[in-house]
């Protein structure tokens, strides 16, 4: 009774790691297996807990750890299980079915736990050996098990490296189609020249297929959500908030009669509709729904910012030369229920990734976008400091 318990056990056990490998490395989902998700999320939760009550810049360095040690510290995790799982269908055996050199004898589990681990491993010291058939094929399976098991985990962190340089190529290039920072209307003056548009649609269906690239290497491999990137311009939130606040811009404050074709122009339409289904694709595997209370952020609309920022978009696309709507008050509406459409999810996205929402989209200041890394500790401590002398 007790060698089938052990076993049942063991087995079980072994089972519940191959399917996490599965789920978590070799299947395309939006969540990881039932090991590595809890795993990402209380290592994440406890991070972000921990952040949120230090300045700007230490959060930023903390946060930036967590990716890459939950990588290593996942494979670590698998392998103990993995070694536990056999070593349970070992222990009730030994010493009965293998064969133990002289002198190596000690208490059965840790005998069978040692057994477990060479021979997964695949180190194979001999001191220990099994006997029967049965436990033959079970050591051999565990073998192939640790084989396939290293196998999969470099060929892992090799795509997943891979997939982060992607986004950080994409993120930079925002950085620097947008005056290097957070100015969507730096972003369309940089495609303006002598009264006409150059390269502008180009650009934004090159960035919708990168959207799509990105929202896919989330899906298949959800670890990536917990890499943060220290510089601000570099994050996925930036990156979303310049597509979505482009195409808000274009399609609310240019001339409709001078540049009807770059306001109404598909790549203008595709990129907006790619940056909110990922954006919405995002939301949902993050199930920000359900943690929208946390941290008590405040992700209601602010019309007064809004209104200032539009204003102050308007000012400089009408200093490089594009003509803008001749109805402001149409303009304003146009740019509001625009923000109303996408403001609050990536609000919820930024805060739960790390991100102040002012850093990511420069709406105190648009410097503070554009130079995060040598203000961030400064700004950090300047509003701690202003907001224990309003309580």
């Amino acid at each position: 009774m007790t060698t089938t318990l052990f076993t049942l056990a063991g087995v079980g056990l072994v089972l519940l790691v191959v399917y996490d490998i599965y789920a978590t490395i070799l299947h395309s989902r939006s969540r990881a297996g039932p090991i590595a998700e809890p795993l990402n999320n209380l290592v994440w939760q406890t991070a972000i807990g921990i952040a949120f009550k230090l300045s700007r810049s230490a959060r930023h360095k903390l946060l930036n750890y967590v990716g890459p040690l939950l990588l290593p510290f996942l494979i670590i995790i698998l392998v103990f299980l993995l070694i536990l799982g056999f070593a349970l269908i070992y222990y009730p055996r030994m010493p009965e079915e293998f064969v133990i050199l002289p002198g190596t004898s000690s208490a059965g589990w840790m005998e069978a736990f040692y057994f477990s681990g060479v021979t997964l491993s695949t180190v194979g010291y001999g001191d220990i050996a099994p006997r029967t058939e049965a436990m033959k094929l079970v050591s051999l399976a565990q073998a192939l098990s640790g084989f396939a098991l290293i196998s999969l985990a470099i060929t892992y962190l090799i795509t997943v490296y891979g997939q982060l340089e992607r986004k950080r190529v994409a993120a930079l290039a925002f950085y620097y189609h947008s005056e290097q920072g957070a100015d969507a209307a730096g972003f369309i003056v940089n495609h303006f020249v002598e009264d006409k548009f150059y390269g502008l649609e180009a650009t934004l269906r090159i960035a919708s297929r990168e959207m799509q690239l990105i929202l896919e290497s989330h899906t298949e491999h959800s670890v990536l959500h917990y890499f943060h990137p220290r510089e601000v311009h570099k994050s996925l939130p930036r990156m979303m908030f310049l597509v979505l606040e482009i195409c808000t811009v274009i399609r609310s404050c240019l001339d409709p009669a001078a540049y009807v074709e770059t306001r109404d122009h598909p790549a203008v339409l595709m990129l907006e509709a790619s940056g909110r289904h990922v954006l919405g694709e995002l939301y949902s595997m993050l199930d920000l729904e359900r943690r929208k209370t946390q941290r008590g952020e405040n992700t209601g609309t602010d019309e007064n910012r809004w209104h200032q920022r539009f204003e102050q978009t308007l000012r400089r696309l009408e200093q490089a030369g594009i003509k803008t709507r001749p109805d402001r008050d149409a303009g304003w509406r146009l740019y509001r229920a625009g923000r109303e459409k996408w403001e609050s999810q990536l609000h919820r996205l930024a805060n739960y990734l790390g991100y102040d929402w002012n850093e990511v989209t420069g709406d105190r200041n648009l410097r503070d976008a554009s130079e995060e890394m040598q203000d961030t500790g400064e700004w950090g401590d300047k509003e701690r400091e202003k907001g224990k002398e309003k309580k």
